[in-house]
């Protein structure tokens, strides 16, 4: 069970922790976890008995988080389509907001503090424009980071095309 405190996530239960943290799912505080609201979200979904409730003890739906978050995040939704697609697909989702963009992946088997992330991967709608220049700041950062930069295009039916975006020196 997980309980919703001031829009975050925590969990309590030793038993569900360890299997949390051994899966890559949330940050350790000390005796519980605090989940991202993507990871909340993928559980809910993918773990039919995965119970959250708020301070009141209301039982937390799918799209009652879904509400929430967005309400907080705009882009929440889009963001969720490319973390479900890149957890799905078995690799560890991570918040990219300290390299300036939405997601760090770690590679099948990589837990963070045991490896590095491989990829940074920002989530963008399908009309989105940018110049160069916000390429190439994002390209630089990630190299100069070891990393490479993925662009996840969503289109309206929720379809994602990734596009690997690297410098190339002739």
């Amino acid at each position: 069970m997980a309980l919703l405190t001031e829009g975050r996530i925590w969990v309590t239960d030793e038993k569900v922790i360890q299997e949390l943290l051994e899966r890559g799912f949330g940050e350790d505080h000390g005796g519980k976890v605090l989940l991202s609201p993507e990871e909340t979200l993928f559980l809910k979904e993918k773990r039919k008995n995965f119970v959250i409730e708020d301070p009141k003890g209301k039982k937390l739906e799918f799209k009652d988080l879904m509400k929430l978050f967005t309400k907080k995040d705009k882009v929440f939704p889009l963001k969720y389509i490319v973390y479900r697609d890149i957890r799905a697909r078995g690799f560890i989702v991570k918040t990219g907001f300290k390299f300036g963009t939405h997601y760090r992946i770690y590679g099948r088997g990589v837990r963070p503090g045991e490896g590095h992330a491989i990829w940074l991967v920002h989530a963008v709608p399908e009309e989105y424009k940018c110049d160069f220049q916000d390429f190439s700041r994002s390209v630089r950062l990630a190299q100069n980071v070891r990393k490479k930069m993925i662009y996840a295009l969503v289109d309206k039916e929720g379809d994602i095309t990734y596009y690997k975006i690297e410098r190339f020196r002739p």
